[in-house]
């Protein structure tokens, strides 16, 4: 296996010694200091990533009985005052207590 040419820079463009490797293909080699830092950027964004993965899942999770709560209230209210679902749409509203209706655009 035929390895790549590297040229190595003790000093990168800005100045600051920080070496650094240049590969034929362009590529290349960062420094450790850099590496650590896009090491732990990567590892705290991971982390991040997981952490609204495991929130969102206990969301949904929590949403189940509330969703069923809710459509249980509209089974009731539908059946309770004869509610013509077919023709319209009903809405409930908090700030007086009302349902209001609305018909269904075809």
């Amino acid at each position: 296996m035929k390895r790549e040419k590297k040229q190595k820079y003790p000093i990168h463009r800005m100045g600051k010694h920080c070496r650094y490797e240049e590969f034929e293909d362009g590529s290349i080699q960062i420094a450790p200091t850099y590496v650590e830092r896009i090491q732990r950027v990567i590892v705290e964004k991971s982390a991040v990533e997981y952490l609204v993965k495991t929130v969102l899942e206990q969301c949904k999770t929590l949403l189940v009985p509330i969703e069923e709560a809710e459509k249980d209230f509209w089974r009731s209210i539908v059946y309770d005052y004869s509610l013509d679902e077919e023709k319209y749409i009903y809405t409930y509203i908090p700030s007086n207590t009302r349902v209001i209706r609305r018909l269904k655009e075809e």
